[in-house]
């Protein structure tokens, strides 16, 4: 088993909708930010690589949707969870982007809203293991407290 421990078995259909959505979606939320590039293109880190006006600073999207997010967001619903096994990418982005800005968007299943997290708040959180129907024994999560990330309505 490696540093993340047990995960869900990728699925290719549903990671090829759900990034395709998403990545859309993000790019409705991003079109007015006065980026000079945007690469969406398929890399193996980060979903959305910006790169600012007058600035050398990249701004790294990593985006998803969570599929049993319907309506408003439940009040019961204390934390946003993020898998753990995107702790690869906070590890290159300190290492091969120190000065760049890391966002988090995580959708909701019709992408009209969204938390955003800063990848600060995400790498400072609690990682806990939770079962789930896809992983009984339980898969590894960071815990967002709802109060650290924003949410947003989206175009």
């Amino acid at each position: 088993m490696n540093e993340v421990g047990v995960r869900k078995a990728f699925d290719r259909k549903l990671y090829n909708v759900a990034d395709r959505d998403a990545k859309a979606a993000a790019l409705r939320f991003i079109k007015d930010m006065n980026y000079t590039t945007i690469d969406t293109s398929e890399r193996k880190d980060y979903d959305i690589v910006c790169k600012a006006v007058d600035s050398a600073v990249h701004h790294l999207y990593e985006v998803e949707i969570k599929y049993a997010w319907k309506g408003d967001w439940p009040p019961y619903w204390k934390e946003i969870r993020i898998p753990y096994r995107k702790v690869r990418l906070l590890k290159k982005w300190k290492e091969d982007y120190p000065d760049s800005l890391f966002t988090f968007l995580v959708f909701r299943d019709d992408c009209k809203k969204a938390w955003h997290i800063d990848a600060n708040i995400i790498a400072d959180c609690e990682v806990k293991e939770v079962s789930n129907r896809n992983i009984e024994k339980g898969e590894k999560f960071f815990h967002i407290p709802t109060e650290d990330a924003s949410l947003i309505d989206i175009p």
